[in-house]
């Protein structure tokens, strides 16, 4: 009898983690999902710890990316010397197809049931070698340093409120509050928390779209109804749907100068 193959699962949205755990007891039953990472750091660890034959990777992780996870991989194999890299991206599929993706798969976000099977193919079909898989991160590594992709930035934000996860549309966010471990999103429809920083948040959403107004605040440019100069200087943000004062502080007011 063939030996159940096993594999983990390492990205920061917790939602994403659990959709492709399913999918994957769909079309890969036999599979078996030892393991599951919020970042980078700690799939390294899970992987030298649980010595799987697929470590499922985003691209983009906190504290380590998963290029920087499947480099690690690479010049230490004896961490885990028998484990195939799947990256999870959300990059746009014309420029990965910039290079070729038969050593090194790649799952494009959101996945794709067909796709996934694709990769599960392959995968049977002993496809990869470790060598193919070094050539084309390296590849893979140049391209995205050299930026030959449009940027793109995230459209939708996983956030909780209370033991629930909500998919939010960020054009209903007014603004982003930074607190001591949480971020609170306050939108047109309620409050909600997320566990990232806000120089993450920057790095995801549109810099046209949400400008930093204050150390601890992002707010969404097209949600300003005006901005109000106190008699001591200071600016101060009135928002169209809120009633939230927003204060913005030296280091940002200028970008409220007028033309």
């Amino acid at each position: 009898m063939t030996q159940p193959k096993t594999a983990i699962i390492a990205d920061d949205e917790p939602i994403l983690r659990l959709t492709l755990k399913k999918l994957l007891a769909e079309v890969w039953s036999d599979l078996d999902i030892v393991a599951m990472a919020s970042t980078g750091t700690e799939a390294l660890e899970l992987i030298a710890a649980a010595q799987p034959d697929i470590a499922f990777l985003d691209i983009r992780m906190p504290e380590s990316s998963g290029l920087d996870v499947a480099r690690q991989l690479q010049q230490q194999p004896e961490l885990s010397p028998h484990t195939k890299i799947v990256f999870l991206t959300a990059f746009d599929e014309y420029a990965l197809q910039a290079f070729d993706l038969a050593a090194v798969d790649y799952l494009l976000k959101p996945i794709d049931e067909r796709r996934l099977e694709q990769t599960r193919d392959r995968f049977l079909q002993g496809a990869v070698s470790a060598l193919d898989q070094q050539a084309t991160l390296t590849k893979l590594e140049r391209l995205l340093s050299e930026q030959v992709r449009p940027q793109t930035y995230s459209r939708w934000l996983n956030a909780s409120k209370g033991d629930d996860i909500f998919v939010v549309d960020v054009n209903s966010v007014l603004y982003f509050q930074a607190g001591d471990k949480y971020i609170t999103v306050i939108t047109t429809e309620g409050e909600y928390l997320i566990r990232k920083s806000l120089r993450q948040l920057e790095e995801w959403l549109d810099p046209d779209q949400f400008w930093r107004v204050h150390r601890s605040i992002l707010v969404q440019v097209n949600q300003i109804a005006r901005v109000e100069k106190t008699f001591t200087g200071q600016l101060r943000i009135h928002l169209k749907y809120s009633d939230a004062i927003i204060p913005v502080s030296r280091r940002f007011s200028g970008r409220f100068k007028p033309a």
